[in-house]
């Protein structure tokens, strides 16, 4: 049981990170498109070029998120499934026991 709510506890932290640095990376990307947002409206085409770049990576980078997250939830789960397991099992070896 200490296992399993340290593994809880593990996943709840990682994911709190990980939605903290997506709130990051779109506060940042948001940011870059403000600054560029006169140069591009110009119609300076180093800056469109510039523009669709950073859109290009703020997908990238979101699209990595996300597939971390996935990977992070099938990962907890297939831990929990584990330890499931083996406390069923414990608990089976803990009924075989004789008590008198």
């Amino acid at each position: 049981e200490t296992s399993m709510d340290e593994l809880k506890r593990d996943q709840k932290k990682i994911e709190m990170n990980l939605q903290d640095l997506q709130e990051e990376l779109r506060r940042g990307y948001h940011t870059l498109a403000m600054l560029n947002e006169d140069v591009v409206r110009d119609g300076n085409s180093e800056g469109l070029r510039i523009q669709r770049r950073n859109e290009e990576q703020e997908r990238f980078f979101v699209r990595q998120l996300r597939e971390a997250e996935d990977n992070l939830t099938t990962s907890y789960a297939e831990q929990r499934k584990i330890l499931d397991k083996e406390t069923e099992e414990l608990y089976k070896k803990r009924g075989e026991i004789p008590w008198d």
